[in-house]
């Protein structure tokens, strides 16, 4: 009797950590990563290009989707962040730490409107109404219209800031971004 409470406490108890730490992983919040010139730009520069760093950041979507009896599931996932093989910098542009900081910071702008595009569209994917008949359309509409929205961002951000070079305009929006992303803290 005791081997066998003994294997039913430890099969008990694995499954108690199991449980926890699959609630753990499913509880996880995604926050944006924090870049560096080392870890996040290993392309080669654009020699064509009057910038002096350039971030890309990439936003993807999957889902399953069941219908059982015209009832409709869907499982979602969501992923962002940046993509080192194809992020650069020209180190001969940056005269100085400070210099330096205020490039990455303004990169760093671009993680994290990435971030609130990711943040959004899952949001807005998710909450949505979907029929059997409507869910595709609809979540390729929607994808569609946060990502040009975020893009257009991407775009202003770099334009009123001239690619980090005002540093008012920077300072503006990085107050704006900051705003934004304490909508998404835990």
């Amino acid at each position: 009797m005791k081997n066998v409470t003994s294997i039913y406490f430890k099969t008990l108890l694995f499954a108690i950590v199991v449980l926890f730490s699959s609630f753990k992983t499913l509880q996880e919040e995604i926050y944006p990563e924090q870049i560096d010139w080392d870890t996040h730009f290993k392309a080669q520069p654009d020699k064509h290009s009057a910038f002096a760093a350039e971030t890309a950041t990439t936003w993807h979507y999957s889902y399953n989707a069941t219908v059982r009896d015209n009832n409709l599931h869907i499982d979602f996932k969501f992923s962002a962040g940046v993509v080192p093989e194809k992020s650069w910098v020209k180190p001969d542009r940056i005269s100085d730490r400070r210099v330096s900081r205020q490039l990455l910071n303004h990169e760093q702008g671009h993680v994290y409107i990435n971030f609130l595009l990711l943040k959004e569209g899952e949001i807005q994917i998710r909450n949505q109404k979907y029929t059997p008949n409507n869910y595709k359309r609809l979540i390729q509409s929607t994808a569609n219209k946060v990502s040009d929205y975020y893009n257009s961002l991407q775009n202003r951000y770099d334009d009123e800031t001239k690619h980090g070079s005002d540093l008012e305009a920077q300072s503006r929006w990085d107050d704006y971004i900051r705003s934004e992303m304490n909508k998404y803290e835990r």
